[in-house]
């Protein structure tokens, strides 16, 4: 519960931050959104782009490492040309609150992510964390330069 209201926290600061922007327009009419500052130089305001997913609830591919998993989130159909600013938080029917790791990003590029997540603590087996298990899945919200 506690990284479902922190990720609401964080999607309404980006969502105000980009509200606060829709007034301006770019050439072709399309709103933009403006980035402060991210991982590498900004581009034009105008290559802009805020892009959300999800690994799903019954297909997320888990990997195990030691006793714990991690999974590598594909972005590659945002198009980012940059490293964006990724916020993430795990979603799932049961025992997610207990996890460690829920918001730690690694190896962030312009087309994937890994998140690695302790489950020890939550007592839940690898196999038990898709299908009719608990059903773990990461949400991601991306904002980003696509040129």
């Amino acid at each position: 519960m506690k990284v479902a209201v922190t990720l609401l926290v964080v999607v309404c600061v980006l969502t105000s931050s980009i509200e606060a922007k829709r007034r301006k327009k770019n050439k072709k009419g399309q709103i933009q959104a403006q980035i402060l500052n991210g991982e590498e130089e900004n581009s034009a305001d105008t290559c802009a782009k805020v892009c959300s997913g999800t690994t799903g609830r019954r297909v997320t591919d888990y990997q195990a490492y030691g006793n714990n998993v991690y999974v590598d989130v594909d972005m590659t159909g945002c198009g980012f040309a940059k490293v964006p600013n990724v916020v993430i938080s795990v979603e799932g029917s049961s025992s997610h609150w207990v996890a460690e790791g829920t918001s730690s990003i690694y190896n962030s590029t312009p087309t994937s992510f890994r998140v690695y997540l302790k489950n020890e603590s939550s007592g839940v087996a690898r196999g038990n964390l898709n299908a009719e298990g608990i059903q773990w899945n990461i949400d991601w919200i991306a904002v980003g330069f696509t040129c």
